[in-house]
């Protein structure tokens, strides 16, 4: 029992400084191309939500 403790202990912080290792790298080598067309996507959906709003209001 005390050997399973002690790779908690242990390997839970190394575990999750390595998930957040990857997850740091994944995100600076993300296509920035796709963050504009994210951004206009979410733009055109919030109009469409204010038209609505607009029209039921």
């Amino acid at each position: 029992m005390e050997i399973l403790w002690a790779f908690v202990i242990i390997g839970g912080p190394i575990l999750l400084g390595l998930a957040i290792a990857y997850a740091t790298f994944s995100y600076w080598r993300r296509d920035r191309r796709v963050d504009r067309v994210s951004e206009a996507s979410a733009r055109e959906v919030r109009e469409d939500i204010r038209q609505e709003e607009r029209r039921a209001g």
